[in-house]
């Protein structure tokens, strides 16, 4: 384990490590809160952001804390030119105009959708009595529902199954991390390609023959008169794929983790389905699907006692706030009925994650019926649980057993 003023920055996107060092982060997490909450890493020139109250600050000060021309994070990847990577006042027209055809009524319209789908995976395992949830149930259920959202025809489940991350382990794991720098992000361009002419020829489709379906109602929101331009459309697209898909693949992985760490939690959420909300707040704040967040400073920033130069990458780590005692009392207990639960894991201010009534709604409807029609939920044993580290923490594999039904 690394400790204070040693290099924790700086990982690589398909970094593998086993659960047991990636919890470890935790209690370095706590010993820079209290000795260097505000931490210049020099070998990377970075500064990391460890408290609650400053993570805040840095997510809501838009205006020395910006969003664009952050290398590694927005610059040269598909964030670039989307909502996430924009300051006011372009922030605010992308953020208003998606708002209106991506609004907590239109994703609680797909709940019954959402049923259906998780229902026919439950059904594709419930007699074999195992799985490995990340395989069959985490990566397909929110893939197939930001499919059915976004309106991809059936018959394309294939192409978009391979985008969404299908092939994120085994071999293709071990090709990506044999591939040099270049080579990656040439593959990497290659689908980012492919994945623009797709919805550019969808989004065509929808406007000659639109349908109840998130593309159709994109391309005719307007404010002021005003559209999303096709450019601006298509990464949005690309965007709800890439990051939606993997924040709710995580949610659900961890939220088994967390299950099958503590059985008699199983039993009192098939006791008391009221919990369940809550307890996958808690999930969320525990043991996040996001880690950190990228910004670049604007202008000079005096944060923390120190001043943080123009153009500095600033490192903020979500995963620390959320154990803040400071905001969370006995903050590495977990703690099914924590309310209030103000976690940073969907960000803070106006790049608050516009997907998060859609992820907080697939684990409510997914998370029950895993309970309800799996009894016994237990982890194969002595099967070591590896995490990809990155921005996104990703658990690998999760084998489990359960009675057969």
């Amino acid at each position: 384990m690394q400790q204070q003023g040693q290099r924790r920055g700086g990982f690589s996107p398909f970094q593998v490590l086993p659960i047991e060092q990636t919890l470890q982060s935790f209690q370095w997490f706590d010993a820079m809160r209290r000795s260097q909450p505000v931490y210049h890493e020099e070998q990377s020139n970075t500064w990391h952001i460890f408290g609650y109250d400053d993570i805040r600050q840095v997510l809501t000060d838009t205006v020395h804390f910006s969003s664009e021309n952050v290398p590694g994070f927005s610059e040269g990847t598909f964030l670039k030119g989307t909502v996430v990577a924009k300051d006011p006042p372009y922030h605010r027209k992308l953020r208003n105009l998606v708002n209106q055809a991506f609004t907590p009524r239109a994703v609680n319209h797909l709940s019954g959708r959402v049923t259906e789908i998780a229902q026919g995976l439950l059904d594709d395992v419930r007699a074999n009595g195992k799985m490995d949830v990340v395989k069959d149930i985490a990566f397909p259920f929110p893939a197939k529902v930001i499919a059915e959202l976004l309106g991809v025809p059936a018959n394309d489940w294939d192409i978009f199954r391979r985008w969404a991350g299908a092939e994120d382990g085994g071999e293709q794991q071990q090709q990506r991390q044999q591939s040099s720098p270049e080579q990656m992000m040439k593959a990497r361009q290659t689908m980012e390609s492919q994945m623009y002419d797709y919805f550019s020829r969808l989004l065509d489709e929808r406007r000659r023959s639109p349908r109840e379906d998130l593309i159709s109602s994109l391309s005719v929101a307007e404010i002021d008169g005003e559209r999303l331009n096709e450019n601006e459309l298509v990464s949005f697209c690309i965007l709800l794929l890439a990051a939606g898909q993997e924040t709710t693949k995580n949610l659900i992985a961890n939220a088994l983790y967390c299950f099958t760490e503590d059985l008699d939690l199983q039993q009192r959420l098939r006791q008391d389905p009221a919990l369940m909300p809550s307890t996958i707040e808690e999930v969320l704040r525990y043991l996040p699907p996001v880690w950190f967040t990228f910004r670049r400073t604007a202008s000079d920033a005096e944060f923390g006692g120190q001043t943080i130069p123009a153009n500095s990458i600033v490192l903020v780590w979500n995963a620390s706030g959320n154990r803040d005692p400071e905001q969370f009392p006995n903050p590495d207990h977990f703690d099914a009925r924590r309310e209030p639960n103000r976690h940073l894991t969907f960000g803070h201010g106006i790049h608050f994650c516009i997907g998060a009534p859609l992820a907080r709604l697939e684990a409510r409807i997914l998370l029950p019926m895993m309970l309800e029609q799996l009894k016994d939920i237990r982890r194969v044993p002595d099967v070591p649980i590896v995490v990809r580290a990155g921005i996104v923490y990703v658990i690998q594999s999760l084998p489990i057993t359960f009675t057969a039904s």
